[in-house]
């Protein structure tokens, strides 16, 4: 590894926590069964399971952690151990592969997982179980934090497969737009989309849940609203609706296709990880605004 392309402070980083980590990994006794991307897609189309995903920041909010995103909160962070914690049939819980295998990352997200595994290390080993088949929650995150990114162009196409000719309801944040101005969806049969608060979206977390309810039977409930995605997922497949936690694909593909070398804003969408929300911007699309049927602002 050519470590001495990168920023003295990155490298520093990196050793900060080398023994940390490895020494974690040994106390931990074992390492979790974590499917790769491509297994937990396969799964996903052959079983049309339900998907919620964890990442630092569901990690962070069951640590009493919150962020610009979602602030912490009591029923959150308690939500978020039982559905990282309960088997439910019909319903995967996916977290990063990343924590415990860095294989053909870029060294940035090589770090970045390994640090991270040491800060949440009391949470994961409190809460992660020997017994359980996990999945990868970076199965909608096929492009940027990779070193070889000769597969993208197949695997945007194969992961399309899972909404192919679907009626789906897509909930996600206000400014967060998934498939405008992209053919993301251009495969699915309707799409309706129900917008919800771009920040703390569990505080209206039973609106939401009932409206799901209401609109999504039969249908393929897609979400895109952070931790409360992770629950929401969990609680609609309890109520017989099939739901992913699809989290950042739709940025993720936007990256692909202007051929991004790191997080960059996208116009006209929100892009949390780089601080870019376009709320007073004008945006204008008409397919979008007949495409909403509900607002919960």
């Amino acid at each position: 590894m050519k470590t001495f392309l990168y920023p003295l402070e990155l490298k520093l980083k990196y050793f900060k926590y080398y023994k940390s980590y490895n020494r974690k990994r040994k106390d931990l006794g074992y390492t979790p069964i974590i499917l790769s991307a491509l297994e937990t897609l396969d799964y996903i189309l052959k079983n049309k399971c339900s998907v919620s995903r964890y990442g630092d920041g569901e990690f962070n909010i069951i640590r009493e952690i919150g962020n610009g995103f979602c602030a912490y909160h009591p029923f959150l962070s308690q939500k978020l151990q039982e559905v990282l914690t309960m088997q439910i049939p019909n319903h995967i819980v996916c977290i990063p592969k990343a924590i415990f295998c860095q294989e053909n990352l870029i060294f940035q997200q090589k770090v970045f997982w390994r640090a991270y595994f040491c800060k949440a290390y009391k949470i994961l080993k409190k809460n992660l179980k020997k017994q359980y088949t996990y999945y990868d929650a970076s199965f909608t995150r096929f492009y940027l934090p990779y070193k070889n990114k000769d597969i993208c162009k197949e695997y945007i196409q194969k992961i399309k497969k899972i909404w192919d000719r679907q009626e789906i309801i897509l909930i996600e944040g206000e400014y967060s737009r998934l498939g405008v101005n992209n053919d993301l969806f251009s495969n699915v049969r309707s799409l309706q989309r129900i917008l919800c608060p771009s920040s703390d979206a569990y505080t209206k977390y039973q609106d939401i849940l009932e409206q799901a309810v209401k609109l999504g039977k039969n249908k393929l409930v897609l979400l895109a609203l952070g931790q409360t995605a992770t629950c929401l997922a969990y609680d609609l497949t309890k109520l017989g609706l099939w739901a992913i936690d699809i989290g950042h694909i739709d940025i993720e593909y936007e990256w692909f296709r202007c051929n991004a070398k790191h997080k960059i804003k996208i116009q006209g969408k929100h892009v949390n990880e780089v601080g870019y929300l376009p709320c007073e911007e004008t945006f204008q699309n008409t397919m979008y605004e007949n495409q909403i049927v509900v607002r919960l602002l």
